[in-house]
């Protein structure tokens, strides 16, 4: 860190927590800095009443701004309130404290909830913020950098990357599937199966058709799409209730659910698995 740039005795302490668990936080000294602070708060913010507050902050770069968000977001100053008494306005759901390295304040406040971690995700994005939040479901602290979501577990801090960073790594290795197509496949899975805890087998059939697909007892979707945002609740709610595999055609549409894998003899006695048969039956069939 530069030695111009100080930091509070509790963010020295998190600084060295994040590195003793592989994490690494991509930001000048200025940003980290406030990150580290916004981030240590929303994991101990003082109680009231015995009551944990919610918690969300936005540290927004110089160079960018939450006006990008249109009209989703209207932003009022902060700048005459002592940053304690800012951050009691910021849940964590609808409103947020963003703040800059030179000082400036102020309290977003969204015309819709946007606390889902998909909601997050592309705000981010948008601004070029990094996200803090506190989670309104089981309270559990969080921090959204531009490649990543860093988590406290309770005992250890994770990163996981973001469905961005993950399509740059996989592009390169699936040259069949169209990269609108792929990046809708990863969102779904990453920022809306994942934190939902809904496992699902997604096939893209690039050059196989139905080979090995059970279609027999397999359930036809409505006209959705992995390339159409507001087409994921749909999905998530579905994939919630339907096991076995989803089929996604070449243009981003999944035009089964309910879908059973086959494999060879071959492929039985060459993969082995550790998890649920999910995981098997994906494996063997790939």
């Amino acid at each position: 860190m530069d030695g111009g740039v100080a930091l509070s005795r509790a963010a020295r302490r998190l600084q060295s927590e994040l590195e003793d668990d592989g994490v690494v936080i991509d930001a000048d000294d200025g940003m980290r800095a406030l990150i580290l602070d916004e981030l240590e708060y929303a994991r101990r913010p003082p109680q009231f009443e015995r009551r944990t507050p919610l918690y969300g902050s936005m540290v927004v770069p110089l160079d960018r701004s939450l006006i990008t968000a249109g009209e989703l977001v209207d932003l009022i100053p902060l700048d005459d309130h002592p940053l304690a008494i800012a951050r009691r306005f910021a849940d964590g759901r609808s409103t947020f404290l963003a703040i800059q390295p030179d000082g400036t304040r102020m309290l977003a406040a969204f015309r819709r909830s946007v606390q889902y971690e998909a909601d997050m995700v592309e705000i981010q994005a948008d601004t070029g913020a990094f996200i803090v939040q506190r989670t309104p479901v089981l309270g559990v602290t969080r921090l959204f950098t531009p490649s990543a979501t860093v988590e406290w577990a309770g005992y250890r801090w994770t990163s996981r990357p973001n469905a961005r960073a993950q399509h740059d790594l996989l592009q390169p290795y699936l040259p069949g599937i169209a990269s609108p197509v792929l990046s809708g496949l990863l969102e779904l899975a990453v920022h809306w199966l994942s934190p939902g805890r809904v496992g699902a087998t997604l096939v893209v059939p690039v050059t196989h058709g139905d080979s090995g697909l059970d279609l027999d007892r397999a359930l036809a979707t409505p006209e959705l799409s992995v390339t159409a945002r507001h087409h994921y609740p749909a999905l998530l709610a579905a994939l919630m209730q339907t096991d076995l595999a989803t089929v996604v055609d070449a243009a981003g549409r999944p035009h089964h659910i309910g879908v059973g894998l086959h494999w060879t003899a071959e492929a039985e006695r060459a993969v082995e698995v550790d998890g649920g048969m999910r995981h098997r039956s994906a494996a063997r069939y790939t």
